[in-house]
């Protein structure tokens, strides 16, 4: 089950780098920032729970990285819509 857990985690890392990417204007750096400041204080969080073994807060945590991904979703979309 970790695996899938990690899985959402990498792949939002990704879909991260390629929000930065697309954001050649700049429109969304600051959010990107904050964004990417999250991440890594999720991903040091993913480890101390995934050492614990606690489903539940591996439950929540999914919760917020699909929260995360929603958004990053929508920065995307946003950033292409005006290419």
């Amino acid at each position: 089950m970790n695996t899938m857990y990690r899985q959402l985690l990498e792949s939002t890392e990704d879909l991260l780098y390629r929000v930065r990417i697309y954001d050649r204007n700049l429109e969304k750096s600051d959010e990107i920032l904050q964004m990417d400041e999250a991440y890594k204080r999720m991903r040091q969080a993913f480890d101390v729970i995934e050492a614990r073994q606690d489903s539940g807060m591996m439950e929540r945590f999914a919760a917020r990285v699909q929260q995360m991904r929603t958004r990053l979703i929508t920065m995307m979309e946003d950033l292409l819509h005006t290419a």
